[in-house]
């Protein structure tokens, strides 16, 4: 951003934003004038060139208020204005870096930790709230290993909401049912990676609007 304590800078900006839409006005003229005595940024050509080319526009009572404050020298610019000036590269650099570019966005990295986050948030199993962050899914794979050796006990399993029993049958459920979670979060990542590559998601506010797996579940709990 340019510096709030000099005067010029914004009114460059405004000048040339003002020329970008095809304006011309008298306060345009005005400006393009005083930043043409003062040579500011080493381009006076320019700014006396542009100054000349609006004020060759400005109706009749416009232009003589500002006729009437010019040099000879300056006057005779507006009676042989042609074509509008180009702008210097120089300038127009300079202009560029008040407002740079913002740095791009890793949208891989961003989609990366958009699935970490739905991976990881739980899911609902018949109305029991089940955590999946990857503790949770190693002590329920330890689980589901423990059962499958030994399927009459009664697992006590813990939930967001306390602790529950549970049958070989309804862990070897909640074991699925994350794993499913598990690969959908990871399958959607995917697919979002694909579209980035295609060029059909461009930005995080897409990344976010894909259809990412929800925290429900219908696997059943017998």
């Amino acid at each position: 951003m340019y510096r709030i304590d000099s005067m010029y800078e914004p009114m460059v900006e405004a000048l040339l934003a003002a020329r970008s839409e095809n304006k011309a006005d008298r306060w345009m003229a005005s400006v393009a004038f005083w930043l043409g005595r003062q040579q500011i940024y080493n381009v006076p050509d320019f700014w006396l060139a542009l100054a000349a080319k609006i004020t060759s526009g400005l109706d009749v009572t416009d232009r003589q208020a500002i006729l009437d404050q010019l040099s000879n020298k300056e006057a005779a610019l507006i009676a042989s204005a042609g074509d509008w000036p180009e702008t210097p590269a120089s300038l127009l650099a300079i202009v560029a870096s008040w407002s740079p570019e913002p740095p791009p966005v890793d949208l891989y990295a961003y989609a990366a930790s958009k699935r970490y986050a739905v991976e990881t948030g739980g899911i609902v199993l018949n109305g029991m709230q089940v955590m999946t962050d990857r503790a949770s899914q190693s002590l329920i794979t330890g689980a589901y290993n423990f059962v499958q050796a030994n399927p009459d006990v009664l697992v006590r399993f813990k939930t967001t909401a306390g602790f529950v029993e549970l049958t070989t049958t309804q862990m070897m459920a909640v074991a699925n049912a994350v794993g499913a979670h598990v690969q959908a979060s990871f399958a959607a990542e995917g697919t979002v990676n694909a579209e980035i590559v295609a060029g059909t998601i461009t930005t995080k506010a897409e990344v976010d609007a894909f259809a990412w797996p929800s925290g429900g579940s219908a696997a059943p709990a017998a």
